[in-house]
């Protein structure tokens, strides 16, 4: 709005005691109607007559007569009660009162930019990007589950999917590249907030076939002993409490692969290579559909990992983000019921608990 703006000329001879509102015209209805202006005719015609510094070529580019536009500029000047522009042989120019009118116009563009997006989104068509930096495990199932639960409710909202090591992450959120953070094992910063956070225990995947399959009451690391382990890369060690079993157990493991990616784990452990340490996160789906097994290590061998949500600090979740956080927290959350501390070789996965979690 433009009430209250106190506008003067260089001679300082007279101030405006306000400036007439911005009227919010209503768009008319589907039956040939044209949509009406935010703001006041006669601000939209000084905006234009400034910008092209002449009241002339503002009217061609209106396609009005410049007649009209003068006659509006003019009863501007009156109700205002101060001088908004001179003129000059080749056109006119602002003065200092109107420079101050021309920048709150400009606001007030801006502002109404903001009112129709925010009157899209509670209209339901929300247009936007959600820019997610997250771990490839977490990528793999649960952020497509809480991208599908956006896209019920927003199907205009896209999503950029960002996969790294920790370090990489961490580093999309705080240059502003994402918007939102979901990682195992990160830490909150001096420029970053936690939203959430679950832990999830660390345990063995395996084939469905394989010998320690059967186990009811979890596994301890002599269990894992006679069994060879595709185990993960350095990099991905280096920023994981799995790094803490293989680096403190001080238990020689008979590493027959190393890998940097989820996707190359369960390849491996599918084809017999190997048994995995991992949590159970981004494994469920494999396991429920039993392509491959998992079983919890026992209480107290390795602390749980944890996964949290981190965004940057003073970030205001625009409404569509903020409904991604929203699923993203139940699904992870539905996890943390279902998985945690369980042995979890034939888990099922019933898709109306999700659901209902995540409405």
């Amino acid at each position: 709005m433009l009430r209250g703006v106190g506008v003067h000329d260089t001679g300082g001879a007279r101030l405006a005691t306000s400036a007439e509102s911005a009227m919010i015209r209503s768009r008319k209805g589907s039956t040939g109607g044209r949509t009406m202006p935010l703001v006041k005719t006669a601000l939209i015609y000084f905006d234009q007559a400034i910008r092209d510094g002449s009241i002339r070529k503002a009217a061609d580019n209106l396609h009005i007569a410049s007649s009209a536009i003068n006659r509006q500029l003019l009863g501007l000047e009156a109700e205002l009660g101060v001088e908004l522009f001179v003129r000059l042989p080749r056109g006119i120019r602002p003065t200092a009162a109107g420079e101050a009118l021309l920048g709150c116009i400009r606001r007030w563009h801006g502002d109404a930019g903001a009112l129709k997006d925010e009157i899209a989104r509670l209209k339901g068509g929300v247009r936007g990007t959600i820019r997610v930096a997250a771990a490839e495990s977490l990528i793999e199932e649960v952020v497509p589950r809480a991208m599908a639960r956006v896209r019920e409710r927003f199907p205009l909202v896209d999503f950029t999917l960002i996969s790294g090591d920790n370090y990489r992450i961490r580093s999309e959120l705080t240059a502003k590249d994402a918007d939102l953070v979901c990682a195992f094992d990160v830490t909150e910063g001096a420029r970053t907030d936690t939203l959430h956070r679950i832990t999830s225990p660390i345990g063995v995947l395996m084939p469905v076939d394989h010998p320690l399959a059967a186990a009811t009451d979890g596994l301890t690391l002599a269990d894992c002993l006679p069994y060879p382990v595709v185990a993960p890369g350095l990099d991905w060690l280096k920023h994981s409490t799995i790094g803490r079993l293989f680096q403190e157990a001080g238990v020689p493991f008979r590493v027959v692969a190393q890998v940097e990616r989820i996707g190359m784990m369960k390849s491996l452990v599918r084809a017999g290579t190997g048994i995995g340490f991992i949590s159970m996160v981004g494994v469920e789906a494999d396991v429920a559909e039993r392509r491959l097994a998992w079983v919890p290590l026992r209480r107290g061998i390795v602390r749980p990992v944890t996964v949290s949500l981190l965004v940057r600090t003073g970030f205001v979740l625009p409404l569509h983000v903020g409904v991604f956080v929203d699923a993203l927290k139940a699904e992870l959350d539905w996890l943390t019921r279902e998985n945690g501390g369980r042995r979890a070789s034939a888990l099922a996965v019933p898709a109306a608990v999700r659901d209902g979690a995540a409405a």
